[in-house]
């Protein structure tokens, strides 16, 4: 898909090999330096180890961190880098929320340090970590979606099982099909749940797959583009699976609510991301499959991706400390414990083979292929946190039967007002 373009212009890229690890311009940091750390609110058992591991092998740099619950964790981020100040050296950033930090000057361009060879990186979690040609992140964490199916659910109707190939890839069109014939709202059993059904990370494929931009090119306009015929197209189609068809629960927000739906067999299908395998992998109590994510019939098969970056405050007084936790974080070895702590996707290709015991089965074999060839980032938005909150609202409003135009006319008004600071 070209995804790396425009990153091959960047400067000073040395190609050392996939199995090469990734270099940073460092300087030894001096005795007793210390690193404060605002860190995603994973579990502690996923957090310490990696933290252990750095002090071990750096034992002059000792690590500060708190680890904050997702929503708190932006609020209390631009809080702090609004202050303007050192602290703290380095954080957790949400790939989505990259373009905002680095236009804002939150974010150290780590283009200059960068000694490898990037080609190593998964292309769509380089690509998110970057803004106008230059690397302002470390990819950390990636994603991406794929459709779990319950067979029993299907047999139950009498309805023909889409295929496990990419090769079988369903259109929206056949999923509203299968779907409208095994929901029973009236009995709490639904034929398609959306994960995350009020959030652009999600959504944002459907219209893309329609053939609707999403925004400018400069990523400071959105009316024409949210409000555009196939963008509505694609959102009036969404609404009616909720007002409608009836075959998706209309104000079901909560991701975890909308997971437990479909694990405990109230759901014929749910397009979500790869951390349910783990869960349906300890034991469903009904028989499922996972199938490549569904795209319109005539348009291009496009999938989410992103998830968690690591920056650095260019105002640390402690970058060589901190270049050297970066350093750190996106090794090989690193980066395959981190997965066997918490199971995203991997960022560094190398690691498709490194784990290969662990990146079984046809689910991963679909993930591998839709991170490289069908994943499309969240577009890299200045103000991408406003242009997020107002499209759940509108998207929230629309499930309830809000009239697809005019509110979608509305939210581009709305986040153009937001978008215009950045200008």
């Amino acid at each position: 898909m070209g995804k790396l373009t425009a990153l091959r212009r960047f400067g000073g890229w040395l190609v050392l090999g996939a199995a090469a690890t990734f270099m940073l311009s460092v300087v030894p940091a001096s005795a007793g330096t210390k690193l404060d750390i605002v860190w995603m609110g994973w579990a502690e058992e996923m957090v310490k180890p990696l933290m252990d591991w750095f002090e071990q092998e750096n034992p002059d740099i000792k690590l500060n961190y708190q680890r904050i619950p997702y929503n708190e964790l932006l609020s209390s981020l631009e809080v702090r880098l609004g202050a303007r100040t050192p602290e703290p050296d380095i954080y957790s950033a949400d790939a989505s929320l990259t373009a905002s930090y680095a236009a804002r000057g939150h974010l150290m361009d780590l283009t200059p340090h960068f000694k490898d060879d990037l080609a190593r990186f998964d292309e769509a979690a380089l690509q998110a970590a970057s803004y106008r040609g230059k690397v302002f992140a470390g990819p950390f964490a990636t994603s991406t979606q794929l459709m779990y199916v319950n067979v029993d659910l299907f047999k139950a109707a009498g309805v023909e099982l889409p295929g496990t190939g990419i090769e079988d890839r369903w259109t929206w069109e056949q999923v509203l099909g299968a779907a409208k014939k095994i929901a029973k709202p009236q009995e709490n059993i639904w034929g398609i749940l959306l994960e995350q059904s009020d959030r652009p990370y999600q959504l944002l494929p459907l219209m893309q797959s329609r053939g609707a931009k999403v925004v400018s090119d400069d990523g400071l306009v959105s009316t024409g583009y949210i409000d555009g015929d196939k963008f509505v197209e694609a959102t009036q189609f969404y609404g009616d699976l909720f007002g409608v068809h009836k075959v998706s629960p209309p104000g079901l927000f909560d991701l975890n609510l909308v997971q437990e739906v479909f694990h405990t067999g109230r759901a014929a299908m749910m397009v979500g991301g790869t951390w349910n395998l783990d869960r349906l992998n300890a034991g469903a109590s009904f028989k499922w499959i996972a199938v490549p994510h569904p795209y319109f019939e005539g348009g291009t098969p496009v999938t989410s991706t992103g998830s968690w970056q690591i920056g650095i405050n260019p105002r640390s007084k402690n970058p060589e400390a901190a270049l050297k936790f970066m350093r750190f974080f996106m090794r090989d070895d690193v980066q395959v414990k981190w997965f066997n702590l918490r199971p995203y996707p991997p960022v560094l290709k190398a690691n498709w083979s490194n784990l290969s015991d662990r990146l079984t089965g046809q689910p991963w074999k679909i993930a591998k292929y839709e991170l490289q060839n069908t994943a499309v980032p969240r577009p890299p938005i200045p103000g991408f946190r406003e242009y997020e909150e107002i499209l759940k609202l509108a998207f929230r409003d629309i499930q309830q039967g809000a009239p697809v135009k005019e509110r979608l006319t509305r939210a581009a008004r709305e986040i153009d007002r937001e978008l215009a600071k950045y200008k």
